[in-house]
């Protein structure tokens, strides 16, 4: 079953996640919670110039987990 969209969204509702698919391609992310705790894409797409800084960061952090 495919989840059906929430009544209403602000941008505080969303969760942004920076990461590489299974090709090693980077994408950003863009996700809802829904109350049963599922997400919902409502996003994605290769990660554009703006973000790469917080994904060059996050690298960091990868490599020690």
């Amino acid at each position: 079953d495919e989840p059906a969209p929430p009544d209403s969204s602000t941008p505080d509702d969303r969760s942004l996640y920076l990461g590489d698919d299974e090709h090693g391609t980077a994408l950003e992310v863009v996700a809802i919670a829904l109350d049963d705790a599922r997400l919902l894409i409502v996003h994605a797409m290769t990660l554009r110039a703006a973000y790469r800084p917080q994904y060059l960061e996050a690298l960091e952090y990868r490599k020690l987990a």
